[in-house]
């Protein structure tokens, strides 16, 4: 069994959250079959590694301006004229596999395909992009994930290390282990002592978990833990 696609490791809420995303926008690529996902309960991990890095890709689309609707058609496209699983999870995308979706943006009359030929480095420029945060095994496919939400530190996804949840690159240190330490109260400062980070590390583990401030209750004062999702 290889963990990355064998092994459901994230649930919807999770891959949403990882990846900065709104959680109808993979409801919507689940349903329209962009991306796979395994049964399971509310709640459950049904979405493997390999479906986390196939996320990310379809997410540099959509930051590159194409509608919902565009990107699921093209995924769908490019699984089938592929001829592979998980197609976007595969090195060969940034060559056979743009191709193919260049093709794919031809046949579309969504001028979003147009925008995004005519923006820095068209398509392959947005392939390469999100390529960047792939470390890539021996092969083909995905190993590792950056997650490019997070600004100021790296953090990483391993499906071989610490089940495949977020660690901070170079360490065992757990993300969900952080955000918890904040929720107990325990000042930044403290926190990068107990994990050997630096003060604003622990800071820029944070900022993609809390609330906007329009979420925010005026009525006192409330402490860095108050605002944790």
């Amino acid at each position: 069994m290889d963990p990355r696609f064998d092994l459901p490791l994230y649930t919807r809420a999770e891959v949403a959250l990882q990846l900065g995303l709104p959680a109808t926008t993979l409801g919507d690529w689940l349903r329209s079959g962009a991306l796979e996902a395994r049964s399971g309960g509310r709640g459950e991990p049904t979405i493997t590694f390999a479906g986390l890095v196939e996320t990310h890709m379809l997410r540099q689309l959509r930051y590159a301006g194409l509608s919902l609707q565009a990107i699921g058609e093209a995924a769908v496209a490019l699984r089938s004229r592929a001829g592979r699983h998980y197609p976007l999870a595969w090195s060969g995308l940034a060559h056979d596999g743009r191709d193919l979706l260049i093709e794919i943006a031809a046949e579309g009359r969504e001028q979003g395909w147009e925008r995004l030929r005519d923006s820095q480095g068209g398509l392959p420029g947005v392939l390469r992009r999100g390529s960047a945060a792939i470390g890539w095994s021996d092969d083909g496919y995905a190993g590792t994930l950056r997650l490019v939400i997070y600004h100021d530190v790296d953090v990483v996804v391993d499906p071989a290390r610490a089940g495949g949840q977020p660690l901070v690159e170079g360490s065992e240190v757990r993300v969900e282990d952080v955000i918890d330490r904040v929720r107990t109260g325990a000042t930044y400062r403290e926190i990068a002592a107990k994990f050997n980070l630096e003060d604003f590390e622990v800071e820029a583990l944070v900022r993609p978990h809390i609330r906007p401030p329009a979420f925010r209750k005026a009525s006192h004062p409330r402490s860095q833990a108050d605002v944790l999702l």
